[in-house]
């Protein structure tokens, strides 16, 4: 299913006479991690090395690994064409190949009439076939360009949905293929559009309103429990492409001058237990904006996004909300 396009690898590998090679894999693909160090030294010759911590995208890429590789292979995620990185490291998009068509079927009765097309990095080779598949059956099909943070046509990031916007005027619904919950919750929430999901990995087409509707609720919960903290944390990634410490400083200006107090916590890795030597009334978190969203409930304080911050001090209304992002 996954194409890991290893005799490419192994070929940039020998041309670099890389002779210790670090291996980055996201969650989902690890259990393939020790075939691919196993393929890559038979092809190469190199002394392949796993690295095992969380890997969330391109911009988590691991800094530290020139101390003990002479290169980094990052499976799974493409290039971020603004985010400059070491000519010593090869991202590789992972791409699979799964048959939709059967799933596009099942879609076909519920889809309007103008329909924008987005996906994530696995199946951006599969856009022009559906793309063909939705005008033969009628329908008129739009694909965005993004940011400088997406290498590709209808391609969108945790963090970056920014493809929608070239089209959003013009389509009266999205369809986003591939898994997960958060990108098109993501494009729901912020185009106000309906969005439907054809997830292949699942094998089943859902809509997202009922799901973007209770996130909604959850973050005016959020918002509602913060308004009376004095005291906040804003927390800095120290990852590559997520750090964000001129906004966190905004932040901690923007707290101090509406009578609050702020404290900038830097983490490389931003988790619950971390935070427990730190006394606060509420964390915002500048790092990826999935962290304020999908974990929320570990956490024993509220923890917003800046936008959600602004709006606990008054200095947003609710009516403006958005969900965090980080623009190229």
């Amino acid at each position: 299913m996954y194409d890991f396009r290893l005799a490419e690898v192994a070929e940039w590998i020998v041309s670099r006479d890389a002779r210790t090679v670090a291996v980055q894999l996201p969650e989902g693909l690890k259990v393939h991690a020790q075939n691919i160090a196993c393929d890559l030294r038979e092809r190469t010759g190199a002394d392949i090395l796993i690295l095992g911590d969380p890997c969330y995208g391109a911009c988590d890429y691991a800094p530290s690994f020139s101390r003990y590789a002479d290169a980094l292979v990052q499976f799974g995620h493409a290039e971020i064409p603004s985010m400059a990185s070491p000519a010593n490291i090869l991202f590789v998009e992972v791409f699979i190949d799964v048959d939709v068509s059967a799933l596009l079927e099942r879609a076909l009765p519920v889809l309007r009439d103008r329909v924008g097309l987005l996906t994530t990095v696995q199946h951006v080779p599969q856009l022009p076939k559906i793309m063909d598949w939705l005008a033969s059956h009628g329908k008129e099909v739009r694909i965005g360009r993004g940011d400088a943070l997406i290498k590709f046509e209808g391609q969108v990031l945790g963090c970056n949905i920014s493809s929608v916007d070239p089209i959003v005027k013009d389509v009266d619904q999205f369809l986003y293929v591939g898994s997960g919950d958060f990108h098109p919750l993501m494009v729901a929430i912020e185009s106000d559009k309906p969005v439907l999901v054809l997830d292949p990995l699942m094998n089943e087409v859902r809509d997202m309103e009922d799901l973007k509707e209770r996130i909604l609720r959850q973050r005016h919960a959020a918002i509602v429990r913060a308004e009376s903290a004095r005291h906040f944390l804003i927390l800095v990634s120290t990852k590559v492409g997520q750090e964000r410490l001129e906004l966190a400083r905004r932040l901690k200006d923007l707290a101090e001058e509406n009578d609050r107090s702020a404290e900038i916590v830097l983490l490389e890795e931003i988790h619950p237990d971390r935070l427990l030597p730190y006394q606060a009334d509420a964390y915002v978190s500048t790092a990826c904006p999935r962290i304020a969203v999908d974990d929320y409930l570990r956490y024993p304080k509220p923890i917003l996004t800046p936008v959600e911050m602004e709006i606990v001090l008054g200095l947003k209304k609710w009516s403006d909300y958005s969900l965090d992002s980080i623009q190229g």
